[in-house]
């Protein structure tokens, strides 16, 4: 084994000398899952259209307004100033699967901070109404936590990152002379080493083995952590077109940040891997041996900021009845990404090796790239009494219209797009809400439906249909006195997903059995909030 140690740690020496050199690291955490999961949202926001969530397009006078339809504003009868303490609490179970063993955990997360202000201000008129209004929203968190753990004798994520016979070249002399970015970051940190000896008996054989000896049994553990939300600060107003119509209009910016770090390891904690089948020569003549353990950690850190306008129209079609209309143009966003990945190998005798630790090295980066989304347009019915209030809302978003856009590596981006309009598709989201009074007392109580845009079906780790709709229901309460309200919503969210732990790029799969994560995600989002009417 010695001969081939040697020849691959002279291989590696080179390659460092030239791909750092002229191989800049690739723009890779651009995706149209990405996309979507930055720029979707909570179904409401706010204490008291939690409750109700969200419902309220028909026309509803809430701060919030701003947020579902500015027309609603026109029907404030006094200025109002508000704030709310906004909480989410998400649970997810993800279940662990391979042939012979299965295992679930569950892991929560959670947050708290300031989640709405506002500001409503109803100027003095002598006929009809004129409203102005300002607010901050907090309008979706990313927080999420998944961990699994389990044993695998079927697959290896070291198998990964083996290249395809496109991603490297040989020179004459049988030589390793380019290896694409992801065989390479990981060559370098230990996880697969070349093996020109392999050639010499056969000139048509793989030259490359991974750190885990194939079909050898190891313990898998990962966790996933997801941080971060999204804000909108809207300014607008609404006035009274007519004696039945309301018509207001709101420019909103949307700022928000999020973080994602992700920690892959194997071990060989039942001692299958020995020197004889693994093992690297390093330059000072150190020799490692017998794979020990392997990490693979990730990270991304994206900073937004965007810009949207929306309009919108309520009208009063009988004295109990309002039909709502809302128009939303596209969120012009701008994305900063930072974004890194570290391999690092340990050995049963000689220490480890790694790499990705340095800002410039291979898988490293920044990346600065725009997201434009598609137009919203929304209706919705609302009947109100002294009693009781019923609204329910549908909104229409082609998720295919979706853009990424970018100065640089502009091929990238249009093959992004080509994907976008291939596999996204039009979705119709749902909303319903109950306001039920008893004196000063209201009780709410509501259901919101967001459809999956993705069009091509994904596959659990048992080979069924992955459905992602998201399900939301909510409820909460109210109590005014007099010139003061005080509020509280709840809203429930819950959808399946799949965690592909293993690598994947523009290629696809490097393996027959990927490990595929199954998850069961529950978001439970609290607000309390006060309201103060002059």
């Amino acid at each position: 084994m010695n001969a081939k140690i040697q020849a691959g740690s002279l291989v590696r020496l080179a390659l460092v000398l030239v791909v750092a050199a002229g191989l800049a690291p690739e723009a890779t955490a651009q995706t149209p899952e990405d996309a979507v999961r930055f720029t979707q949202r909570s179904p409401a926001t706010g204490a008291r259209m939690m409750g109700l969530a969200g419902a309220g397009i028909g026309g509803v006078a809430d701060y919030s307004a701003l947020f579902i339809n500015p027309a609603g504003l026109g029907y404030f009868q006094k200025s109002s100033f508000s704030g709310a303490l906004h909480s989410v609490y998400a649970t997810d179970e993800s279940l662990y699967s391979t042939p012979g063993f299965s295992s679930t955990l569950d892991q929560g997360a959670s947050e708290t901070h300031i989640g709405n202000l506002a500001y409503v201000y109803r100027a003095p008129t002598q006929r009809g109404a004129f409203v102005i209004g300002m607010a901050f929203n907090q309008v979706h968190s990313f927080e999420r936590d998944l961990r699994f753990a389990g044993t695998n004798a079927v697959s290896t994520l070291s198998t990964s990152f083996l290249p395809f016979d496109d991603e490297y070249d040989l020179d004459a002399n049988g030589n390793l002379d380019v290896l694409a970015d992801l065989p390479f970051a990981a060559f370098n940190g230990g996880l697969i080493e070349f093996f020109p000896e392999f050639l010499d008996e056969d000139p048509n054989a793989y030259p490359f083995l991974e750190a885990v000896a194939p079909g050898t049994m190891i313990e898998q553990t990962g966790s996933v952590i997801e941080r971060g939300r999204m804000n909108e600060v809207s300014f607008g107003s609404a006035f009274q077109a007519t004696s039945r119509t309301m018509v207001g209009a709101s420019v909103n910016l949307v700022f928000g940040e999020y973080t994602l770090v992700s920690v892959f390891e194997e071990a060989d904690v039942f001692n299958e891997n020995g020197a004889d089948d693994y093992s690297v020569l390093l330059e000072d003549g150190g020799l490692l041996e017998g794979f020990d353990f392997l990490s693979y950690r990730q990270h991304l850190e994206s900073d937004l900021l965007g810009i949207n306008a929306r309009v919108g129209l309520s009208a009063e079609v009988t004295p109990n009845v309002r039909l709502g209309l809302t128009v939303e143009t596209p969120t012009f966003y701008s994305v900063e990404e930072t974004f890194g990945t570290e391999y690092e190998t340990f050995f049963d005798d000689g220490g480890a090796l790694s790499y990705g630790d340095q800002f410039d090295d291979v898988g490293n980066g920044e990346f600065d790239y725009e997201i434009t989304t598609p137009w919203r347009l929304g209706i919705g019915i609302g009947f109100h009494s002294d009693v009781v209030t019923v609204m329910a809302d549908a909104e229409f978003v082609d998720w295919s219209q979706l853009e990424l856009n970018a100065d640089t590596n502009r091929d990238f981006f249009a093959d992004l797009n080509r994907a976008i309009e291939e596999d996204y598709e039009a979705v119709l989201n749902g909303r319903l809400g109950i306001e039920y009074k008893l004196g000063s007392l209201m009780l709410r109580g509501g259901a919101a439906y967001q459809p999956d845009p993705l069009n091509v079906k994904l596959r659990k780790s048992d080979g069924t249909d992955l459905e992602r709709d998201k399900v939301f229901f909510s409820a909460g309460l109210g109590y005014r006195f007099d010139n003061f309200q005080v509020d509280f919503g709840w809203l429930q969210g819950r959808f399946d997903a799949i965690y592909a732990a293993y690598p994947e790029d523009d290629l696809g799969p490097r393996q027959d059995d990927p490990l595929l994560i199954d998850e069961q995600v529950i978001q439970n989002q609290f607000v309390v909030g006060v309201s103060v009417f002059f």
